[in-house]
């Protein structure tokens, strides 16, 4: 998806184009308003006059369909308000929304990758998604558990001659495949940001997960290449080689 549909706030009257989950082909449209309702600090003090409006917080659900196969995502998060200013330049306060949970999980990568990722690989991956909107720290160590798998595949052992477990960049010092030395620092950084969200301090930013899931994408596109079938540009290459032209010449 856009990184632009995948920021943490959008207006209800400008819902993101999110990728249906399903086809990954359609996008998921809007089914009747969503249900969004006050929560109790807003709904017992919101009428106050000391209460800023700015300090409103909301919960809220909506049903969204997919425009090609008809899959039903439902969605669900908090609100809050913002300030914005009309045509007049006079201020009002809008209601703005955060997703927390879609169900089914909405695809925040989709890489172009061959038949033979692995299942562990593929399960930890989808397990990120569902964490996506809701714990950056558990999604970023769901990313770091998906390069451990990747190294499993590759045959890099997980624990030492006596069978004590190895540790991540231990097992990275025992790459010996030409495809994962290649990508060492890809799966390296992989490592270095699963050790920040296991830490749980810094406050991952939006940003700092999506850019997270490129790394991924472009590791697994390296290590599980997607082979393009140019079987019919190759006929029409010897078809044309054999008339010297592009159809077979008269004789003269």
């Amino acid at each position: 998806m856009d990184e632009k549909d995948l920021r943490s706030w959008f207006n209800e009257e400008q819902v993101p184009t999110w990728t249906c989950p399903t086809c990954h082909v359609g996008i998921l449209k809007r089914q009747g308003k969503f249900l969004v309702h006050a929560d109790h600090k807003t709904a017992q003090y919101g009428g106050e006059d000391w209460f800023e409006p700015v300090e409103s917080g909301y919960v809220f659900m909506g049903h969204l369909k997919c425009s090609n196969c008809s899959e039903n995502v439902i969605v669900s998060g908090v609100g809050g308000i913002e300030e914005d200013y009309d045509e007049c330049n006079n201020r009002e306060y809008v209601i703005v929304l955060s997703p927390r949970f879609f169900c089914p999980a909405l695809r925040i990568i989709n890489p172009n990758v061959n038949e033979s990722v692995p299942k562990n690989v593929k399960t930890n991956l989808e397990k990120s998604f569902e964490t996506f909107w809701c714990d950056s720290d558990a999604c970023v160590n769901r990313l770091r558990t998906v390069a451990e798998f990747l190294l499993d595949d590759f045959g890099v052992a997980r624990t030492n001659e006596k069978g004590a477990r190895l540790p991540f960049d231990a097992r990275i010092a025992k790459m010996t495949d030409p495809r994962l030395l290649a990508n060492k620092d890809l799966i390296m950084s992989l490592r270095h940001m699963g050790n920040d969200a296991s830490h749980g301090s810094i406050g991952i930013k939006r940003q700092e997960l999506i850019n997270a899931f490129s790394v991924v994408k472009h590791c697994l596109e390296q290590l599980y290449p997607k082979q393009v079938d140019h079987s019919k540009i190759l006929q029409f290459v010897e078809k044309v080689n054999a008339n010297k032209g592009f159809r077979e010449k008269k004789p003269k």
